[in-house]
């Protein structure tokens, strides 16, 4: 728990913000039909790096009824289909202080009702989060905004508590009512997301894995290539999640791959596959980070 977050503390995490959510609009501004998802991706990173800030983990644009966790890999020639529903998701950090968020961007104008529900959901959310509050609450009252709506959230996703250089920091913002899951705290930073849906409400692992993170590397044999790429690893992420795209000057993309594939077999790195709505219904996503110091709860990751 941070009862103590200082101000120096608190001003890195609003700068954070602030940059997070330029990064965002860069990114939603960039999504047209026919767009390369690459391109898209490297314009949110972009406003991060030039703001003076990290990413703090690859930017998402997950399409349809993919939900989550679709980055572009090196060279990657995917592009944005027609009457698309778009997520762009992308975080910043300085310094390991970390800030997440997405939006929703359709090119069909059928979705509209799907992301103001959802959109909708993420403000009554905040709304609610206040310290001591039951995060089950939170679950419920983005739960009925959707259900009221005529959509189903996505039950086995959901928002996160903040912390320093961990992105998923183990207290969970559930979007539907759940029990046990702990109280809001003070001097916390989470990240709220509602996913809603017009299919099942439930995501499953697709077979696509792009975003990787450090696990461990306790008694583990490691060829000399895989400890390079560990150490570069280590010194430019830490903990925090990433990219072959952001390793392609580490060494040739095919060893690069191949030494990633292996440090992932060995349990070195955590693997983020694809997550895509059980019945392939269309997804909407929209999410913000705040901090909560006492009474207040502050939105770091709207523009001013």
């Amino acid at each position: 728990m941070i009862e103590q977050m200082t101000d120096e503390e608190y001003e890195l995490i609003l700068k954070s913000g602030r940059i997070a959510a330029k990064a965002r609009e860069a990114g939603a501004k960039a999504v047209k039909e026919g767009a390369k998802v690459l391109d898209v991706c490297e314009a949110a990173e972009r406003e991060i790096i030039s703001s003076g800030a990290k990413p703090s983990f690859p930017c998402n644009l997950s399409i349809n009824y993919e939900a989550a966790h679709y980055s572009p890999v090196i060279g990657d020639q995917k592009v944005i289909p027609e009457r698309a529903v778009v997520k762009v998701d992308i975080g910043a950090h300085i310094d390991g202080y970390v800030t997440d968020t997405a939006v929703t961007v359709s090119l069909d104008d059928r979705f509209s009702r799907l992301l103001e529900a959802t959109r909708d959901s993420l403000m009554a959310a905040i709304s609610n989060f206040k310290s001591g509050r039951e995060l089950g609450e939170i679950g419920r009252v983005i739960e009925r905004t959707l259900k009221l709506a005529g959509f189903k959230p996505i039950r086995n996703l959901g928002g996160h508590l903040i912390r320093r250089y961990e992105l998923h920091a183990g207290a969970f913002v559930p979007n539907v009512f759940e029990r046990g899951l702990g109280i809001v705290r003070t001097g916390e930073t989470y990240a709220i997301e509602p996913f809603g849906t017009d299919g099942e409400g439930m995501v499953n692992e697709g077979k696509e894995v792009t975003i990787f993170s450090l696990k461990g590397v306790r008694n583990k044999i490691l060829t000399e290539e895989e400890k390079t790429l560990l150490q570069i690893i280590e010194e430019r992420f830490k903990t925090l999640p990433f990219t072959e795209r952001w390793l392609s000057d580490s060494m040739e993309v095919q060893t690069l791959r191949a030494t990633m594939k292996s440090l992932w077999r060995k349990g070195v790195l955590m693997g983020y596959p694809l997550l895509v709505e059980g019945r392939m219904g269309t997804v909407a996503q929209f999410e913000h980070t705040v901090v909560v110091r006492g009474d207040e709860v502050k939105v770091v990751t709207e523009l001013d």
